[in-house]
């Protein structure tokens, strides 16, 4: 069985030497590539994604109008979160271990709610939202036996579902892909009855060797693929499938980064993302992930919910997807319903159902009313008009009667 997540596997320049992590760039370094121990490294530019995106502005406006209230939190499912700058709340480990020794968590987590950077410069997408730190496996060494099964993410999402009341958790992360499972299934509907928004990756491109390569090598790349049916939990019904973009178009070919998948919801761009590393510094993630478009979208969910603190998990969504850069009606196999755009989704006046529903609306103008045929303007010579006719109908009758007595009246005189 693949039961190794696919994103561990698809670790772009992964650095890893004999097991030991290899020495980190003196500029821009990979968060695949530091370690707790790393030498100080420095990134010399703000995150792609968020200036895309326009983050700041959203964060900003979140900031002024959103109500006082208790923070949103996030539960990231990974491998472990670690560092100062990651605001973790809560932990549970699944796998009985609590060190953290593994990225990947640590770069998800900061994407949805990292501190700025010393200067200022935001990471997270949700500065004031918190963790929930559910971890679900060790690393990505199989040896060890403590890699992703679909049994150890189903007892995560059990977790959070036993727990979502209790530690307000509004969204879980899943950063992850592995077969389907009965377990796993009935976890995805726990989670969603506890009115939690689930957020997964759509997938990524395999690379050789790894898992579910046979499914989505670079040479089945094509009309009809869909890993819909194949990864999961990404597939399972009232999932937020997220897929990643080069731009904050959605223009761009990614195939040879992302796989097709007819259940994608949204989707978000994710070159040069910087988040934070196991060394507690900002890193460099590989550019296109949807490991990272999963945790942007859940940093907007997060901004959603705090500006909307009243809505329930269907009108958060509903917002996210109503606004996003396509069309729900005919959605892409590759961003869905379309980019997320950030600001569109805190501003637009929707007024969601409580079921999700979003009613179409067609502007009118105020006071505007059914229109009509026009009226015909006055004629002011009717009258006279209608006075000749009579006229001369009665005089024309009064010629064919004299014309008619003419020759009575002559035979008289004679």
């Amino acid at each position: 069985m693949r039961l190794t997540a696919l994103a561990l596997a698809l670790v772009a320049g992964s650095a890893l030497v004999g097991g030991v992590a290899a020495p980190a760039a003196a500029e821009n370094p990979l968060c695949s590539s530091v370690s707790a121990d790393s030498a100080p490294d420095t990134v010399t530019f703000d995150s792609g994604p968020l200036a895309q995106l326009d983050v700041r502005r959203a964060q900003l406006l979140v900031e002024r109008t959103a109500p006082a209230g208790p923070p949103v939190r996030v539960a990231v499912l990974d491998s472990g979160v670690a560092g100062p700058h990651v605001p973790v709340v809560a932990r549970h480990s699944v796998t009985g271990r609590t060190a953290v020794t593994y990225y990947h968590g640590t770069a998800v987590a900061g994407l949805v709610a990292g501190d700025p950077r010393e200067d200022g410069t935001a990471v997270g997408i949700a500065p004031q939202a918190e963790v929930v730190d559910v971890k679900v496996y060790d690393g990505e060494d199989a040896e060890d036996g403590e890699t992703l099964t679909p049994d150890r993410l189903a007892a995560g999402l059990e977790w959070v579902a036993a727990h979502a009341r209790e530690l307000r958790i509004k969204v879980a992360n899943v950063s992850l892909a592995v077969d389907p499972s009965p377990r796993l299934e009935r976890a995805v509907r726990a989670v969603r009855r506890a009115h939690v928004v689930l957020v997964a990756a759509a997938g990524n491109r395999p690379e050789e060797g790894a898992p579910f390569d046979e499914d989505f090598a670079d040479e089945k790349a094509g009309p009809g693929e869909d890993a819909a049916g194949i990864l999961y939990p990404t597939s399972y019904p009232g999932v937020v499938s997220v897929s990643s973009t080069a731009d904050g178009s959605g223009a761009t070919d990614v195939t040879q980064f992302v796989v097709e998948n007819s259940r994608t919801t949204v989707a978000v761009p994710t070159f040069d993302a910087v988040s934070y590393g196991l060394d507690g510094r900002p890193c460099v993630l590989e550019p296109l992930a949807t490991s990272w478009a999963a945790a942007e979208v859940s940093g907007v969910l997060a901004l959603l919910w705090q500006r909307y603190p009243d809505e329930n998990d269907a009108q958060v969504v509903a917002r996210l997807v109503g606004t996003a850069n396509g069309t729900t009606d005919l959605r892409s196999p590759l961003v869905g319903a379309g980019v997320v755009q950030p600001l569109e989704a805190l501003t637009r006046p929707l007024d969601p159902s409580r079921s999700g529903e979003v009613e179409r609306t067609v502007a009118t103008s105020r006071g505007s009313t059914t229109a009509t045929a026009p009226e015909p303007p006055d004629d002011l010579l009717a009258a006279t008009r209608d006075d000749a006719v009579w006229w001369g109908l009665i005089g024309g009758g009064v010629l064919v009667v004299a014309l008619l007595l003419r020759p009575v009246l002559a035979r008289r005189r004679s």
